[in-house]
């Protein structure tokens, strides 16, 4: 899966608009934005042709995501209740967040989509998903399909 730029919509949030002009669908590891693109369990080949088995790529690649992200354990059993997804698939996990004033991380969640940018699942903490949840829900419209948006969120 190739990086692709989106650009970041109005979430509410003036300080994270203007800190992240756009999105990147892909691998990313910037201060308000950390996601991970996981090759599908048939993916054989790395980026320099080398061979391996089935799902060796895709193991790495969760070993990987599991120091990347705040709700570590949340993306993994996600991820293993979808597997089946992704046998063919790609899958990219989000997360976007903010600096507060005293310089810590203030994640508005996290959100897992397949290869077709279908929304999987997404995940708010609760404390303060009142602030956390509008502005997560409105970058999962930007980058996912709308189908898929209003079937997670509307059921």
């Amino acid at each position: 899966m190739l990086p692709t730029l989106l650009k970041c919509p109005r979430v509410g949030h003036k300080t994270f608009e203007n800190s992240l002009p756009s999105i990147t669908v892909g691998d990313a590891n910037t201060p308000n934005q950390i996601s991970k693109v996981i090759r599908p369990h048939s993916c054989v080949l790395d980026e320099m042709q080398m061979q391996y088995q089935p799902g060796e790529l895709q193991k790495a690649d969760l070993v990987a995501a599991a120091t990347m992200f705040t709700h570590r354990r949340w993306v993994l059993l996600t991820f293993d209740q979808h597997k089946h997804l992704f046998q063919h698939s790609a899958c990219c996990v989000f997360q976007f967040q903010t600096t507060t004033a005293s310089g810590e991380n203030f994640v508005f969640g996290i959100f897992i989509t397949d290869g077709d940018r279908n929304l999987i699942d997404y995940c708010v903490d609760t404390a303060l998903a009142h602030k956390r949840r509008p502005v997560l829900h409105r970058l999962m419209r930007a980058v996912c399909t709308a189908t898929s948006v209003s079937r997670r969120l509307d059921h």
